[in-house]
Parts: C-alpha cells; sequence; structure tokens
C-alpha cells in the first residue's frame, strides 16, 4: 500500500482550491499597487500619525511603498504568513487525525505495512503539499510584481522572504502533526491546533513591542519568519536557522517514536 500516493491523491484538489484562492486574493491586492506607488509620500505621512506602537507590531516603521518588494511584505504578512499557516494545519489534521476520526485507523494499521513507515509516508506527503501550495503562491507573486513593479525588484531579498515563509509553513505542519500523535481523542486536535497557530502569531507581535517581550521571539516561529523583517534587513539570521534546523528535526523524530507506541482509538 502507498500511503504516499494515497494521500496524495486525496488532497490535491483541496490544496489547489487553497493555492488558487489565495493567488487570486493576492492579483487583487497587488493590483491596487500602481495606484498606491503614486501616492506613497501621502501614505508615508499618513502612517507617522498612528500610533508607534501599531507601526512597531507590523513592521511598517520607515517602509518605503514605493518599492514593491516592501509593499508586498507587507500584506504578505497575513495572507500569506497567517492564512498559509492556517492551510497547513487543516491539511495536516486532515491526513493524519482523519484516520481515528473516519474510524479508518483501524483498516489501515492492520495492513502489512510498518507503522513508523505510514507516518513517514503522510509526513512526506503533507510536506510535499505544503511545497506545492508555497512555490505556487511564490512564483504567481513574482509574475505579478514583474508586471505591476515600478521600480527594479531585489530578487535576493524575494527569494529570502519566501524561503521564511516555506520554512514557517513546514514547521508548523510538523508541529501540528506532534500534537495529533500526543492526542488521545481527535476531536479537538483541529480548533486546538489553529488556536495554538494564532496564539504563536500574537506572541510574535507582542515581542515586538517592547525589548522586556523581545525575548519570546525565540517562543514563535511567526518571528523567525517575519517577511517584512527579512526584506528590511536582507537576511534571516543564522541563529533562526539553526533552531529551524534542530526543531523540525526533533518534531519529526518525536512524533515518529510516540507514533509507534501510540494506543489507536477507533
Amino acid at each position: 500500500m502507498n500511503v504516499y500516493k494515497w494521500e496524495m491523491k486525496r488532497n490535491l484538489k483541496a490544496t489547489a482550491i487553497w493555492t488558487v484562492v489565495l493567488v487570486l486574493v493576492q492579483l487583487m491586492y497587488m493590483s491596487i499597487y500602481p495606484s498606491m506607488s503614486r501616492d506613497a509620500e501621502l501614505l508615508s505621512r499618513m502612517l507617522r500619525l498612528m500610533p508607534k506602537a501599531f507601526l512597531r507590531i507590523f513592521g511598517l516603521e520607515e517602509i518605503d511603498f514605493s518599492n514593491v518588494l516592501n509593499y508586498f511584505a507587507t500584506i504578505s504578512s497575513i495572507y500569506v504568513t497567517l492564512v498559509g499557516s492556517i492551510f497547513a494545519v487543516l491539511l495536516t489534521c486532515r491526513i493524519l487525525a482523519r484516520e481515528e476520526s473516519e474510524k479508518t485507523a483501524e483498516f489501515l494499521l492492520s495492513k502489512p505495512v510498518r507503522r513508523i513507515t505510514v507516518l513517514q509516508q503522510k509526513i512526506l506527503s503533507a510536506l510535499s503539499l505544503i511545497l506545492i501550495f508555497d512555490l505556487a503562491v511564490c512564483f504567481s507573486s513574482l509574475l505579478m510584481m514583474e508586471f505591476f513593479r515600478q521600480s527594479p525588484i531585489n530578487y535576493a531579498k524575494f527569494w529570502l522572504l519566501w524561503l521564511s515563509q516555506i520554512l514557517l509553513h513546514l514547521t508548523v505542519t510538523n508541529l501540528v502533526f506532534l500534537l495529533i500523535v500526543f492526542a488521545k481523542r481527535q476531536e479537538n486536535t483541529l480548533s486546538f491546533s489553529i488556536g495554538m497557530t494564532f496564539v504563536l502569531y500574537i506572541i510574535a507581535m507582542a515581542s515586538k513591542l517592547a525589548e522586556n517581550f523581545s525575548f519570546l521571539r525565540y517562543l514563535t516561529p511567526f518571528y523567525y519568519s517575519d517577511g517584512i523583517r527579512v526584506v528590511k534587513e536582507g537576511r534571516i539570521e543564522l541563529t533562526f536557522l539553526v533552531i529551524y534546523l534542530l526543531l523540525n528535526t526533533a518534531l519529526v523524530c518525536f512524533s515518529v517514536v510516540f507514533y509507534s507506541k501510540k494506543d489507536i482509538y477507533v
């Protein structure tokens, strides 16, 4: 039984729908960029009148909206960073948690396939679908930026921005896998995972408010993948890349180990 092919086939349609919707939202926002770029100075003056805490949370301090990449990073902080993470949560729950919620786990695990192999193929299928989703949205955004741009694009910063988003979505996927593995019952797994994602997102915003809260940045992957900060600085800190590597390795290893010993409730 090829679990990987089955999961890819079963979830490819949902991935395509999410991708198309996000690309259309992307197109809607990018289509208004030319008019905004002409009034960039007016927009900058308006932003200076807003509370400093608000600007700090969303990374809007001293940002040049005449640059299409800065504009894209600003709007993508919600519809790529957050919405993409929600898609990762829904996809992961659909791939693993439904085996128990739909009472098919007993049938699947009774086949001559090791339980660890089943989980590994499910994780691989989820990561593959996330990559398909991210790469499709990435290249569509590049085409739109090329079409609507008013000035040259810094491609190095663009690819760093998308690398940060891909790492974030893969991390959320692995984190949700571990939560599902630990959960005895799957009924509340989805709502808990979505709630956890929003909490991590809020923690990332709170870490920007003041130096007293700066330690919070190490508790959430949303800070590591802050698109506006990546574009402004033109880099992803090596510390964060190491944390991503160690965190994802640990999440996958713990998921495999605990799933191999877990009691499956059907």
